[in-house]
């Protein structure tokens, strides 16, 4: 038997009111799952923001270049290139 022919048969027994109510029920479970969703990504936010923080707090601290001074330190191929063309 087809679904929307016994979703059809159990509809035309409803009353206006109960169709009402039925809309009702639908829209507070659609707002749950909204607020259920935003509440779960808030707090995901939360605990990544806890982990985060130091790791932006070394980032602030790092001097711009400064990881090719290191590099040519070390010998880098590429900036031995660079010594050499200028």
């Amino acid at each position: 038997m087809d679904i929307m022919a016994i979703y059809q048969d159990w509809a035309a027994g409803l009353t206006a009111a109960d169709h009402v109510t039925l809309l009702a029920i639908g829209f507070g479970l659609m707002i749950f799952a909204v607020a259920a969703l935003l509440w779960q990504r808030s707090r995901e936010k939360s605990q990544s923001g806890l982990v985060r923080a130091p790791q932006q707090a070394e980032m602030a601290s790092i001097v711009p270049g400064e990881r090719h001074v290191v590099a040519r330190e070390k010998g880098d191929a590429f900036m031995r290139r660079l010594d050499r063309l200028a």
